[in-house]
């Protein structure tokens, strides 16, 4: 065996290795699809529904839900109020519960809890939230909130030096101290220090911030938050190039936070990455990372979501058709990184990008689901659903098709109230089940409102409403 052969296999092995499972790939396994602990299909009964997701209390000219939880608990996202953005969290289940069925849902339930407050009048966001580790409970008179122990993610600015924040506990509900850390950035350069993503129990969060040669990718062990191990992140193509970044940005890790995925940039565009955590304790830490390729013809790709075991990566790479929304996997013949297109919802010139993918292994529309946005006919952006198998050749099974699309011809728009004044431009996230999609749209008033999808159909919709 050619050594550059040997160095293929064993990454490739190496990269499809989480916690202990075997390389089940190159035993026969379907590409992309896990050997093990398959997830589970949502509840039968589940109703596709749509929720307006309203805003916080105060001037406010828009909302955007930016990010959900792995286990479809915890929404979060941003709110302009008067002329700057404001961090908030949101408990959907709980704002479901006590919705009065007259949308939309507002600040006088919490819906949208004021993260924001950390730093008053200074611009905040949050983008992705850890899991809920138990049941929450809430006394709203007095204050008293409760967030199952998820730990939102995301920015804040605070005169010229921005910080990279993980609210530990809900700001009206302990000392200021204690209810956040954060990461400042690391100087030179613009003020953007962003934490993208964190793990299924808030242990490590993933991000980039900014030096005088441009954006770093960080990985953050968050196990002592008063003392947070923030460790930059070099990537070099450890098997087909070994081409170094010039710099790079983290948008997504796995649920065990051993796998990391963004992109970065080189003399001839951006590239996409995934890297392997090998020895986090290592300065600098060990990794082994890969240079994702482009689509045939594409100048440049981005990645920005995995699957929980960063076995699937999304995002876009452009093509002679545009840039489009595509998925890499580790193809099980080859035992190479591939790029599958997914194409977009304007045939004549493509613009899309995926920011969500889940698995729906068994079902009938095949054992993947993306989300993201694209352009279409009309609009220049409006949120999409595409299923189908991580394989490079033309999959009969599957669909393509806008959100807004499938809620009307399901029926989902109609009972849910939406109607058909809403445009939705751009799904952000995406549930581990697939059941719940977050994002953000044009609402029937003109304004610019969050939005939640629940019960998201296992299988292919059933249009009822042809």
């Amino acid at each position: 065996m050619k050594r550059g052969n040997l160095i293929l296999t064993i990454v490739a092995g190496a990269l499809l290795l989480l916690a202990g499972t075997t390389v089940w790939a190159a035993k026969g396994g379907t590409p992309g699809k896990p050997p093990g602990d398959e997830p589970a299909p949502p509840p039968a009964d589940a109703e596709l529904f749509f929720w307006r997701w309203g805003h916080m209390d105060g001037p406010h000219d828009s909302s955007m839900a930016l990010g959900i939880s792995r286990d479809g608990k915890t929404a979060v996202g941003s709110t302009v109020v008067v002329d700057f953005e404001r961090a908030w969290r949101s408990d959907i289940d709980w704002a479901i519960a006590t919705d009065d069925a007259l949308p939309p849902l507002y600040n006088e339930l919490q819906v949208q809890e004021d993260i924001g407050i950390i730093a008053p009048s200074r611009p905040s966001a949050a983008y992705a939230s850890s899991d809920m580790a138990y049941l929450p409970a809430y006394d709203l008179p007095n204050l008293n909130l409760d967030w199952g122990g998820s730990t939102p993610v995301g920015t804040y600015t605070l005169g010229t030096v921005s910080y990279g924040v993980q609210w530990l506990l809900p700001v009206l509900d302990s000392v200021d101290e204690g209810d956040y850390a954060t990461i400042p950035d690391f100087g030179g350069g613009i003020s953007e220090m962003q934490a993208m993503d964190v793990t299924t129990d808030g242990i490590v969060m993933v991000g980039y911030g900014n030096n005088k040669r441009g954006p770093l990718a960080f990985r953050a062990d968050m196990t002592d938050p008063l003392l947070p191990v923030i460790k930059t992140l070099s990537i070099t193509d450890s098997v087909y190039t070994e081409q170094t970044l010039q710099w790079s940005r983290a948008e997504a890790v796995s649920a065990d936070g051993m796998i990391i995925a963004g992109y970065g940039g080189t003399q001839r565009g951006n590239r996409a990455f995934v890297t392997q955590v090998i020895d986090p304790n290592t300065d600098p830490i060990t990794l082994l990372s890969v240079v994702l390729p482009n689509l045939d013809g594409g100048k440049f790709a981005e990645a920005y979501a995995m699957t929980p075991d960063g076995l699937i990566i999304a995002g876009r790479s452009d093509s002679p058709k545009g840039p489009q929304a595509c998925i890499w996997f580790v193809d099980g013949t080859t035992g190479e990184w591939v790029a599958k297109p997914l194409g977009g919802l304007s045939k004549k010139k493509l613009d899309s990008v995926a920011t969500g993918v889940a698995y729906k292994i068994g079902s009938t529309a095949g054992d993947l689901m993306v989300v993201g946005k694209s352009k279409s006919i009309l609009y220049p952006s409006e949120a999409f659903v595409w299923t189908g198998n991580p394989v490079l050749e033309d999959d009969e099974i599957g669909y393509l098709y806008d959100l807004e699309y499938i809620l009307i011809k399901t029926g989902a728009a109609e009972y849910s109230g939406m109607g058909s004044q809403w445009i939705l431009n751009e799904a952000t996230g995406l549930s581990a089940l697939g059941d719940r999609i977050v994002g953000w749209g044009v609402n029937p008033e003109g304004g610019i409102e969050a939005w939640v999808v629940t019960g998201y159909p296992f299988d292919v919709p059933e249009f009822t409403h042809e």
